[in-house]
């Protein structure tokens, strides 16, 4: 189809494909088909060496095969396939890429961190709920690494891309990931994650400024709380409320990984890291000075595909 892209989003936790046209308003996009699977590449990312597995490259290439079979049946003008964290940072990443490209014919892009923030706030910039918004900052955490972008007047002013992912952190600092998050681990991610906030000088002032959030931590996290609301994420607010998400934390850390499993909208992949994931996002508002924040599904697929959209026109 004309004006048609496909995007398939290799992360550290999950492979993505969106399929996207353009919007009828001006710098908008429409979803024609939007697919994640839960397939973890980045096992080993915390090591000093970090590398990825025989099993990670054969299960990561079988998923985006997988999504790349979904995409052609759109006849998209344009594929596009990035990377971030887990191959960015593996010693054999390139073992991964051509393995891709021996499968698919298709090149993987691996994004640097400040291309990665750059194109998440690009993503962002098409969501309609924040079109009419000039100055807010972003916030995408995933499974090596945390972005913030800071937006004034529409433009990027600001854009970092630190390594405090949920699967980098929980492999880091969480021994027995099958037990309940020990108090001292939690206060090991927090002290880490403030450090680290701190160091980069990002510029979270004034307090009233808006907090934007995209990825699958806060996804799901909006996921379970409307389940718990008796009501379907998609009739939820986008506002997600620093206290709420602190209860979510309390319960879910005290509990074992093979009790978490039970819980709705919990993906079975996700729920070794999600007590980690949400203790990050906890020790974020606290140093922001934020209550709450405001979830977006418009991420980095939206961004890559608005790059290759818009400037065909």
């Amino acid at each position: 189809m004309p004006d048609t892209v496909a995007v398939i989003d290799v992360g550290s936790n999950s492979i993505k494909l969106l399929v996207a046209c353009l919007g009828s308003a001006p710098k908008s996009l429409e979803t024609l088909f939007s697919e994640t699977i839960e397939t973890r590449i980045s096992a080993g990312i915390s090591r000093e060496l970090p590398s990825l597995s025989e099993v990670a490259i054969a299960g990561g290439t079988a998923t985006i095969c997988e999504l790349h079979r979904l995409a052609l049946a759109y006849q998209p003008a344009h594929i596009a396939i990035v990377a971030t964290s887990a191959v960015r940072d593996a010693l054999n990443g390139d073992d991964f890429v051509q393995s891709v490209f021996e499968a698919t014919g298709l090149r993987i892009r691996i994004l640097s961190g400040p291309e990665e923030a750059r194109h998440i706030g690009q993503g962002l910039a098409c969501d309609p709920a924040i079109a009419g918004e000039p100055r807010f900052i972003q916030t995408d955490i995933g499974g090596g690494s945390l972005e913030l972008i800071r937006f004034e007047g529409g433009v990027i002013q600001q854009a970092l891309s630190l390594q405090l992912g949920a699967v980098r952190l929980t492999e880091r600092f969480v021994s027995d990931k099958d037990a309940p998050l020990a108090p001292e681990a939690e206060t090991a991610i927090r002290a880490h994650v403030t450090k680290q906030l701190k160091a980069s000088d990002f510029n979270f002032s004034p307090r009233d400024l808006p907090l934007t959030a995209t990825g699958g931590a806060f996804t799901v996290s909006r996921a379970i709380l409307a389940a718990e609301a008796g009501i379907d994420m998609t009739q939820s607010e986008p506002l997600l409320e620093r206290e709420a998400l602190g209860r979510l934390k309390q319960k879910l850390a005290k509990q074992t990984l093979h009790d978490r499993l039970s819980t709705p909208h919990l993906p079975a992949a996700r729920a070794d890291i999600i007590p980690t994931a949400l203790v990050t996002i906890d020790a974020l508002l606290e140093y922001a000075e934020r209550d709450q924040l405001t979830h977006s599904y418009y991420n980095l697929r939206y961004g890559i595909a608005a790059d290759l959209l818009f400037k065909k026109k």
